[in-house]
């Protein structure tokens, strides 16, 4: 198989690399460890060549330890989770194929690995605050489910009908979606949509960080300290502050799509606890070609 050569990029532009790996991708690795699942990672090996950073630098990426043997490399801007360094001398690193251009991961072989059953056991932070009070898009017994990132810093709680195999993809509330645009493929979301009061976030350090970008309808929020991408935000620009942006992010569409998203509050549902991710049933959404103006890879 000949030797193929693929670019990786944070979504935000400001890491670039690129790796040669000996023949073309077909099969990923999925960790179920507790990081692993938050950021669903889905990894290939560094070659022994190496990789070749265009842009930017390893030590401008923020890091997240957990435990002894690995860092997490993600970038502070964006949130995008670039790949995982071993502590561990003559191991490579772990390279996110999710931040590769141009690869379609959801044909990819995905290689279950257990990490979840290697010491020491994570255990989830306790969600403290006040508890949503918001009744139900969808209907149904309404539950609580808490999450969170992976550090702490940022812990939330959800109150919904529940999440599991009774939901159906057809029905308003209900809804379980994939995207592979360029933003959600890279920080590997799988998005739930309550409404804003059916969702408390309790960030006592201001912890979270958000990203806006392309029609700046909505901001991605992540952990600036462990990276794990959390929810969506509505952005609420002011006339002054909309006209200053490009034609695009003004246009019927754009403010529709503003219009729709205020009110809600998206959760990705990797960070709440005690739901089975595999019993989800997922809408898969053709993001990458359907989202204007379409992402330019660096």
């Amino acid at each position: 198989m000949p030797e193929t050569t693929y670019r990786a990029n944070c979504h935000c532009g400001k890491f670039v690399y690129e790796a040669t790996l000996p023949e073309p991708l077909t099969e990923v690795y999925a960790c179920n460890c507790s990081v692993c699942t938050k950021k669903s990672y889905l990894f290939a090996f560094e070659p022994k060549s190496g990789i070749n950073i265009v842009k930017g630098s390893l030590d401008e990426l923020k890091s997240y330890t957990f435990g002894d043997k690995y860092v997490h490399k993600f970038c502070g801007d964006c949130g995008s989770p670039v790949l995982v360094i071993s502590n561990e001398p003559g191991r490579g690193k772990a390279l996110n194929t999710r931040c590769f251009q141009n690869v379609d991961v959801w044909s990819l072989k995905k290689i279950p690995f257990d990490g979840a059953s290697l010491p020491s056991p994570y255990k989830e932070p306790e969600f403290t605050g006040n508890e949503p009070t918001g009744e139900p898009i969808g209907g149904g017994k309404p539950t609580i489910y808490h999450g969170g990132c992976h550090c702490g810093a940022v812990r939330l709680s959800v109150r919904c009908q529940p999440l599991d195999d009774s939901l159906s993809p057809a029905k308003e509330g209900d809804r379980i979606v994939e995207c592979n645009c360029s933003i959600c493929n890279r920080n590997g979301y799988r998005w739930f949509y309550p409404k804003v009061d059916q969702v408390t976030v309790q960030d006592p350090g201001s912890s979270m960080v958000k990203y806006v970008f392309g029609k700046h309808v909505s901001s991605k929020s992540f952990c600036g300290k462990c990276g794990v991408p959390l929810i969506t935000g509505s952005v609420h620009l002011s006339e002054d502050e909309l006209a200053k942006l490009p034609d695009y992010c003004r246009t019927d569409a754009a403010n529709a799509w503003r219009a729709h998203v205020h009110g809600m509050c998206p959760i990705n549902t990797r960070v709440l606890h005690g739901v089975d991710l595999d019993k989800l049933p997922i809408k898969f959404h053709q993001g990458d070609t359907l989202m204007q103006p379409l992402y330019v890879n660096p």
